[in-house]
């Protein structure tokens, strides 16, 4: 059997939810410049157009940088790597961080705006992330030493430390794609999930994937080889949209 028959035989409402960037969106230099196609969001449209299918985006995007990449209707979202969890049409609510927290994201910042002013750096609404990935195509050691130095800071400071791919974050709080995932499994009212991802961030979602349906990791020239050799395989970005193309002719 194919992945999609696997996924055709589990047990509905199925929730289809998806990581972002190397997942739906292909890899760029610069984040801001991501973007899912447009037939992918389309294929996206069109599953949560269906009565026994939820999807999901669950992302180390903030709401704001995600929306920049998608306008869908009807569909749960986890962001923030599940900082924030919203359903469809859910707003969301003032946040606001301990003193503490805002003085060491903001010690945090000014490191950022002196040492590394030539790595791409987003800053949400409790996270800074240093992305080095165009800094290591031409100069590996300094994207390596920024990384070392944004975890060491992050660390001394007391903020929760994310490693990723040519990434570290440093976060007030911690949270994960896995306990995103089981709330919008459980408030969905989804008896079976299937997730994608592509990071190591990514990892706590394809676990629990996997206990209550499929989990799987998506491949790329970054990441050759899954991060355990017992994880469903996607090829590539791009066979996850042929995989929802599939998905959607057969579920909707």
């Amino acid at each position: 059997m194919s992945l999609v028959d696997d996924l055709v035989a589990l047990d509905r409402p199925l929730l289809v939810a998806l990581d972002v960037d190397g997942t739906l969106a292909p890899i760029v230099r610069d984040p801001d410049e991501a973007m899912i196609p447009p037939q992918t969001l389309e294929l996206l449209k069109v599953l949560a157009s269906a009565s026994t299918v939820e999807v999901a985006l669950i992302t180390g995007r903030d709401l704001e940088s995600l929306s920049r990449m998608e306008r869908l209707d009807g569909i749960w979202r986890g962001v923030e790597h599940g900082g924030l969890v919203l359903g469809p049409s859910e707003q969301p609510r003032e946040r606001k961080l301990a003193e503490e927290h805002e003085l060491a994201l903001a010690r945090f910042r000014e490191w950022v705006r002196d040492h590394a002013e030539d790595a791409f750096v987003e800053y949400k609404p409790r996270a800074v992330a240093v992305h080095v990935r165009a800094i290591a195509e031409t100069d590996p050691d300094r994207a390596n030493r920024l990384l070392d130095e944004a975890e060491e800071l992050a660390t001394r400071l007391g903020l929760h430390v994310r490693k990723g791919r040519c990434v570290r974050e440093a976060e007030a709080l911690s949270f994960d794609k896995g306990e995103a995932l089981r709330q919008i499994f459980e408030r969905s009212g989804a008896r079976s999930v299937f997730f994608a991802g592509d990071d190591v961030t990514d990892v706590p979602a394809i676990e629990f994937a996997n206990n209550h349906g499929i989990g799987a990791f998506v491949l790329s020239a970054e990441k050759p080889k899954p991060p355990s050799e017992s994880m469903v395989v996607i090829e590539s970005a791009s066979e996850v949209a042929q995989l929802l193309a599939e998905l959607s002719h057969r579920l909707v």
